[in-house]
């Protein structure tokens, strides 16, 4: 007979389980509010604008522009600041995406001879673009509101010392930015859209869904159109570029999902390359968007002179209010990652 050895003694007892509250905290789950993504393991968005923007209003109030002795002038404030800052969370990783356009406000004085001030002047400072691509190399313009002679060289010292403190401004919120999403702090609560509720699962309520819009994307890459093809339909390739669960088809018919569930569809048209161009068609939806929702996306995909592709994707049916999310999404979760599998370059929108 085969001996068993026991874990415990007749008089011992096995140790007991841990009480509700008392556990390792490495095994409680955490973050469980619909039970979907559990301490972030599967790609969700967390919105840091209203942060940024509080952030980016003291850094340009009341900073001091030139020496004081024949002229003066300072930033007075963030006028307007458009665009978003989210972070991107994916199996435990953290990273943010921003992309702003801001106006500041500046003031200057021009001082005479006995120090009194003999030229006042206002204008803006505008930002077109602090993103990650740019904000260690900021273009911006230089705005009087009344462009007067005298008023020229006010401009001027606002253009080069008022631009040298916009981008030191800049930079230091992108360092406090990348900190602040590097040690896991949240940022202030923001009161939510209205929402409906659908099998445990938030969705854009249908009143919403009636305004749509459209997202169009434009790259190059290295790789023929045929390499893009294939890639964008094997199951085993979107999961390496996008680090989460998919299931693609190449059958017209056929279902996809990608983004471990975040988004679901359908092959509606798949046409191969035929020696200039390649093109799929999905009927696409985020799964937190209302059940009867869908948006077509036609990813065209064209050859070049050079061998290389020029890929195209128009996206129409977009909830309005989701429309930033999605091009953000397209662009950071899947095409950027396929650039750096790929190689090639964002060359429009």
């Amino acid at each position: 007979k085969t001996k068993h050895t026991r874990l415990w003694t007749r008089e011992q007892q096995p140790p007991p389980m841990a009480k509700l509250g008392e556990g390792d905290d490495r095994w409680i789950v955490k973050e469980r509010e619909d039970g979907r993504n559990v301490n972030n393991w599967h790609w969700s968005e967390t919105s840091y604008t209203e942060w940024a923007r509080e952030k980016l209003g003291a850094r340009f109030e009341g900073v001091a522009i030139g020496d004081g002795t024949r002229s003066a002038g300072k930033l007075l404030s963030l006028e307007t600041m458009k665009g978003d800052v989210t972070v991107q969370s994916r199996k435990q990783k953290r990273f943010p995406l921003y992309e702003l356009e801001l106006t500041i406000r500046w003031e200057g004085q021009l001082f005479d001879a006995s120090g009194g001030t003999a030229v006042e002047a206002k204008g803006r400072i505008k930002v077109p673009d602090l993103s990650e691509e740019t904000y260690d190399d900021l273009e911006m313009t230089v705005l009087c509101d009344e462009e007067t002679d005298a008023k020229r060289p006010l401009k001027e010292l606002v253009r080069k010392e008022g631009g040298k403190a916009v981008r030191a401004a800049c930079l230091a919120f992108v360092r406090e930015l990348k900190e602040t999403v590097m040690k896991g702090h949240e940022p202030p609560p923001q009161k939510a859209p209205p929402r409906e509720r659908f099998n445990a699962g938030y969705v854009a309520a249908s009143a919403e869904t009636a305004k749509t819009g459209a997202v169009k994307v434009v790259y190059s890459y290295n790789p023929p159109p045929h390499v893009l093809y294939e890639t964008l339909l094997d199951t085993q390739r979107i999961r390496g570029i996008t680090a989460s669960d998919a299931s693609m088809s190449t059958e017209v018919g056929g279902k996809l999902m990608m983004f471990s569930g975040a988004v679901e569809g359908e092959n509606a048209e798949l046409k191969p390359f035929d020696g200039e161009r390649a093109v799929i068609k999905w009927k696409w939806r985020f799964s937190t968007w209302q059940p009867s929702h869908w948006s077509t996306v036609l990813i065209t995909m064209v050859k070049q002179d050079d061998g290389s592709t020029k890929l195209t994707l128009e996206q129409t049916g977009v909830p309005e209010d989701e429309r930033e999310r999605t091009e953000r999404g397209w662009k950071g979760m899947l095409f950027e990652p396929m650039n750096a599998m790929l190689g090639g370059r964002v060359i429009g929108a």
